[in-house]
């Protein structure tokens, strides 16, 4: 795998391939020495059980013929897939699905990571539960989003079925508790992952390939990819994967820490797969790459020197005609510039492996552990007791007020003149993230792109956007761990559809709005810069008087 840069890039690569050479980074990352980045016990402990993605596609051949008669034995019963999971076991197969389209004469594969009710009804509307195959996939089985998902749909194919396991598989490690929860309920087939991958690098493992197989993707071309360019990393310490690694971890020493995303419409959407790996992995201790995807771009930009440009090339049309002649006039600035080619759509399997081990490579210059994810559980705390709170028939007055401020913000920001507050209080190389914990429907993507688009041009700053809660599991870590470099605006809404949770005594609704007001509070309480908006019915007025005050 061949990769291209600029002068500017070629200072950052050579840098950090010395101090990768120093480090002797290719042989202890494929001798899985957790010193490479920690030697703290605390932290080895969580590094030692982390590196069997490394040659994970030979792992997952070995099980190529179960994984492809299973597929082909739910092909006969089944139309479509629902996945409900949330982060490394929801992104790769959405990269996947995306990329591929639905196969003929295969179940059409729907990813289902959100909370919100109008989302969970969306699918609902779109399925026969009784034809349909759910797959629960958790690496740990405790995850609150796909427990609550399974619970609706459970129910919706028990009012349709005797037998409603068999409607169900479960993607899991060993010992889990969702483990012994498919046991009890009699699902169909549960897939036992390797323990020793975190679920931001499982791509190549079960959770990525098992639904992937599910709606006829061909499985083994992918991880022949992923397997010859995992052969290459390990014969060239100067590989494209160390290259990329030591541009990233060399770039953010020098303050040039927004690693803004560069593809093609057609593969436009792995840039939601490499900002979760990113994000989460680099995002600690003070630290942080800051992950860029989707944004626009203007030849004529004045682009702040926080950037760092990544783009993969693809051979269709719209690369050739629109995003190639943008690439060259990025290559040809001051900004560092990195390309690297996808042949076809199955090379999406090198691309998975590229990422990781250069994300792995920047963690070894930035002296973090990229394995671990300290601040993501703060979050989920709160919307826990929030619940609780609901639960005992408490309710918490600020999940749905207009607008509520983190105390650093106070008396700096008010909703009528929300657009010029913000664009006061970004400072530097800040970033702005927009999160709406709101159903992702044409409609609701139109308004947000086009906001976010407008704020890039009026601010100057690089605009992050990413819909709750599947954010909390990406980019939510570097929200809490970076140099507090973020100002957070958070947009909660009232559902069009209520939803009850079987067993629980909160919806949907209440769900997701307790996770939008945890994470606010979150980052509060971490000294961020912080707003949360919450929108009432009807949604679509709320939304036109958010954006006319930004």
């Amino acid at each position: 795998m061949q990769a291209n840069y600029n002068k500017s890039a070629e200072e950052f690569i050579n840098k950090g391939l010395t101090e990768l050479d120093g480090k002797n980074f290719t042989q202890r990352l494929y001798n899985h020495d957790a010193t490479l980045w920690k030697t703290e016990e605390a932290h080895t402990k969580i590094i030692n059980n982390s590196l069997g993605w490394t040659e994970v596609y030979d792992w997952t051949l070995e099980h190529l013929q179960e994984i492809q008669d299973f597929a082909q034995a739910a092909k006969q019963d089944f139309n479509h897939i629902v996945l409900m999971g949330m982060g490394g076991s929801s992104l790769a197969p959405e990269v996947l699905r995306v990329i591929f389209g639905k196969k003929e004469g295969w179940p059409e594969l729907l990813v289902l990571d959100s909370t919100n009710p109008d989302w969970v009804s969306c699918v609902r509307g779109k399925i026969d539960p009784a034809k349909t195959l759910f797959i629960f996939a958790s690496k740990s089985g405790g995850t609150v989003e796909p427990s609550s998902q399974f619970k609706y749909f459970y129910e919706e194919v028990s009012k349709v079925k005797e037998n409603a396991g068999d409607n169900f598989i479960a993607i899991t490690d060993p010992g889990t508790g969702l483990e012994q929860l498919g046991t009890e309920k009699k699902f169909r087939k549960i897939f036992l992952n390797k323990a020793d991958i975190g679920g931001r690098f499982s791509a190549l493992s079960f959770f990525g390939m098992v639904p992937a197989a599910l709606c006829g993707i061909e499985i083994e071309k992918i991880l022949k990819s992923a397997k010859e360019a995992g052969e290459s990393f390990k014969a060239d310490n100067h590989c494209a994967a160390a290259k990329l690694g030591a541009l990233m971890g060399e770039a953010y020493k020098n303050g040039q820490d927004k690693l803004t995303l560069v593809m093609p419409c057609a593969v436009s959407v792995f840039g939601l797969w490499v900002e979760q790996l990113v994000a989460e992995s680099t995002g600690k201790e003070d630290k942080g790459v800051v992950p860029v995807a989707g944004e626009k771009f203007d030849k004529d930009f004045a682009y702040k020197n926080d950037r760092v440009f990544a783009y993969i090339s693809y051979p269709c049309e719209c690369n050739t005609k629109k995003i190639a002649p943008q690439a060259e006039v990025l290559k040809a600035s001051a900004h560092p510039f990195f390309e690297v080619a996808m042949k076809d759509k199955y090379d999406i399997g090198s691309m998975f492996l590229l990422w990781e081990v250069a994300t792995a490579a920047c963690g070894a210059l930035m002296d973090i552990n990229p394995f671990d994810q300290p601040n993501v559980q703060a979050a989920k705390t709160i919307a826990k007791n929030l619940l609780t709170d609901l639960s005992e028939g408490k309710t918490s007055a600020e999940t749905y007020l207009d607008i509520i401020v983190s105390d650093n913000l106070k008396g700096k920001v008010n909703f009528e003149t929300l657009g010029k507050d913000l664009k006061a209080v970004l400072t530097g190389n800040d970033y702005l993230a927009v999160l709406p914990y709101m159903h992702n429907s044409d409609e609701t993507d139109k308004v947000f792109v086009s906001l976010k688009d407008k704020l890039l041009t009026e601010t100057g700053h690089a605009v992050l956007f990413g819909y709750g809660p599947r954010y909390l599991h990406s980019t939510g870590q570097l929200h809490k761990g970076d140099g507090n470099h973020g100002v957070f605006l958070i947009v909660s809404a009232d559902g069009e559809t209520e939803v009850k949770i079987p067993g629980e005594k909160y919806s949907f609704n209440d769900l997701v709005n307790a996770q939008a007001l945890g994470d606010f509070k979150a980052l509060a309480e971490k000294g961020r810069r912080g707003i949360k908006v919450h929108i009432k019915k009807p949604v679509c007025e709320g939304l036109k008087k958010l954006t006319s005050v930004l």
